[in-house]
């Protein structure tokens, strides 16, 4: 019975209406698209089996390409070949789709059906020189006819040019390509590893950016090339589906960041920024989709979507250019992206369907981004030359400032709006570039610890003390709820060094549990509770301020948690502001007044609110001494 239906299929098979390919030894038949028929079905159904069974429903294709983009199910191929040579020749099917993409050729040879599936000469030991090409080699005796079926699935829209070359020609396309493409990925290696050691040695954003871009590009030009078959992870090409859009993703994100910093958007207005934020928030937010939709519509949304950094970043060159003329490296970038744009728009707009197929589609891509790295290579040299020469002027620049800077930025707290459910407000302004405030937040499992701390003098060695103070603060943390035992343990760290130097801080605890809060206060001014229909209440918790040859002798101040209203604290810069016209002070009534009359605000209004009103009072002049501000509301919210 196995051995009729064998016949059966056999005859069914010889039954072809197609056109025949016609072969010889030393011709190549290209793009022979129309020469082919094709059948869709279900995934489930389709084996050869099937296929031979349904003889009828083959349909002729019209294009010189296998070009079916809407398709999603498994498609099959018949092609008729007959050798019109004089010789026995083995021939190579090609197809120009790289080996994501799953091929079987099935063909009989002396009464048995053989199959060849894509990849197989990947995952050999010794790789032939054609393992990134989807090939299929057969031999054929003169006059010797030969029906090949091709099975093709992919997660892409299905696309490829389709060839058949003899042995001597296929050997040497395969020999050109492989050197060319060797030639882009050196280069491109090479400009990998240069914007390596740019990151390294100059430590600027734009080229740890345009490190990741420039890889991410090289991964997709991988797979754009078929080279990724090179790379061997187990058994099997599935993965490399997921890693291909993945990539995609990361050459908008690193290229959007790369534009950023390139083009200096900051300076082009907080519109463009936020702009090219959100697109790089657009693409996040899709990366994690592939974990609830289908991988076809993620490579595809991909791949659509990819297109509109490039649109982005050559608008911003246009801007850019508009803007700064005498930039040779704001043309090159346009020019950069432009060529990338036109590489991916072939290619995408072929495989989508949206234009007739162009023979150049498959190595658009690659040849547009080998021309974009090329012109933004040239433009980061000219980049480079730029900020050596600003390094040269940075060098002039105190280098004890410099580290100043940096203490003192590092003491001002992270922006936060609340602390364990307590809203929070802090400003502060410094008098000159570099100040002695600041505050610190510190938690534990029960309660929250504040730090308002006021070092004397101003400059560098005020923020070296108020740094120094800061470290220090880790005593505290060990016991939050014993905030004056831990402003005599930081005193005594802090002691040796202090000189002629003094601080007043105060601290503040506060435990939600057990219903209560603790002062300590070191010399500083008294912590103020504001209340609705009430009048600002001063906490006065005695002290001394730290310094290297007085012992503290605090008294720390505890009662129960009030129900709602504000803490306030905050440095002698607030009451010390100058009216420049009238020489007076800001003082304590003013702003216990202030205080009463904006006791409703949120704690970050109150603090903006308070600044905003010394920097009225003082006539927008900078002040003689810092101001720093701090208010938690004691409802939560």
């Amino acid at each position: 019975m196995k051995r009729i239906l064998l016949l059966f299929f056999i005859c069914c098979a010889s039954n072809i209406s197609s056109e025949t390919v016609f072969l010889e030894e030393s011709q190549v038949k290209a793009n022979i698209g129309k020469a082919i028929e094709y059948q869709i079905l279900p995934t489930s159904a389709s084996n050869l089996q099937m296929i031979l069974n349904q003889e009828s429903n083959w349909k002729q294709n019209d294009k010189i390409t296998i070009h079916l983009p809407n398709v999603k199910e498994t498609a099959w191929f018949r092609i008729q070949l007959e050798h019109a040579g004089k010789q026995p020749e083995t021939f190579y099917l090609l197809f120009s789709s790289p080996v994501i993409d799953r091929y079987e050729v099935y063909y009989q040879n002396q009464g048995r059906w053989l199959q060849m599936v894509t990849g197989e000469q990947v995952f050999m030991k010794d790789k032939p020189l054609f393992s990134h090409i989807p090939t299929f080699p057969f031999t054929l005796t003169p006059g010797e006819k030969k029906t090949l079926y091709v099975k093709m699935e992919s997660e892409n829209p299905l696309f490829s040019f389709v060839s058949v070359y003899p042995s001597r020609s296929f050997l040497e396309y395969s020999k050109t390509s492989d050197i060319f493409f060797a030639a882009y990925f050196g280069a491109g290696a090479l400009m990998f590893f240069y914007s390596l050691f740019l990151s390294y040695s100059l430590r600027y954003k734009q080229f740890f950016f345009y490190f990741f871009y420039l890889g991410s590009v090289i991964l997709v030009t991988l797979f754009s090339t078929g080279f990724i078959q090179y790379i061997e992870i187990g058994t099997s090409h599935e993965w490399k589906n997921y890693l291909f859009p993945v990539s995609i993703y990361l050459t908008g994100i690193f290229g959007l960041l790369f534009t950023a910093e390139f083009l200096d958007l900051e300076k082009h207005g907080q519109t463009h920024y936020r702009i090219n934020g959100a697109q790089i928030g657009l693409m996040l937010l899709l990366m994690p989709s592939i974990l609830f939709i289908d991988i076809r519509t993620y490579i595809d949304t991909a791949v659509k979507i990819v297109i509109l950094p490039i649109l982005w970043g050559i608008y911003l060159s246009i801007y850019s250019i508009v803007k700064y003329p005498k930039r040779a490296e704001n043309y090159l970038f346009f020019f950069a992206l432009s060529s990338i744009l036109i590489g991916a728009g072939i290619n995408v707009t072929t495989i989508q369907g949206w234009v007739s197929p162009l023979a150049v589609a498959s190595y658009s891509l690659p040849f547009g981004a080998a021309i974009m790295i090329m012109l933004l290579a040239i433009a980061l040299m000219l980049r480079v030359s730029d900020f050596r020469k600003e390094y040269e002027d940075k060098q002039e620049l105190d280098t004890q400032l410099k580290v100043a800077k940096k203490l003192q930025k590092d003491l001002l707290p992270k922006h936060r709006s609340h602390l364990k459910e307590f809203p929070i407000g802090f400003r502060y302004l410094p008098t000159s570039d570099i100040g002695g405030d600041f505050v610190q937040f510190l938690e534990d499992e029960k309660g929250i610890g504040i730090f308002l701390c006021d070092v004397s003098g101003h400059g560098i060695a005020a923020a070296m003390i108020a740094s120094m103070t800061k470290v220090s603060l880790q005593l505290w943390a060990d016991e939050l709820d014993k905030p004056a035992k831990a402003a005599e343990r930081i005193r005594l760290s802090l002691k040796e060094n202090l000189s002629s130097h003094f601080l007043s801080a105060v601290f503040l605890y506060i435990n939600p549990e057990k219903n209560i809060f603790k002062i300590a206060n070191a010399g500083h001014h008294p912590v103020i509770l504001l209340r609705s229909d009430k009048e600002p209440f001063y906490i006065n918790s005695k002290g001394k301020a730290i310094t290297e040859f007085i012992p503290l002798t605090l008294e720390e101040y505890e009662s129960e948690l009030p129900n709602e209203g504000k803490f306030v604290l905050y440095t002698d810069g607030v009451l010390e502001a100058r009216d420049p016209s009238t020489n007076q002070l800001f003082g304590d009534e003013r702003f216990k007044t202030l205080l009463m009359e904006n006791m409703d605000l949120d704690p970050q209004s109150l603090c903006d609110r308070v600044i905003g009103e010394v920097f009225r009072f003082s006539k927008y002049k900078r002040a003689d001494d810092d101001i720093t501000i701090f208010a938690i509301d004691l409802k939560k919210k």
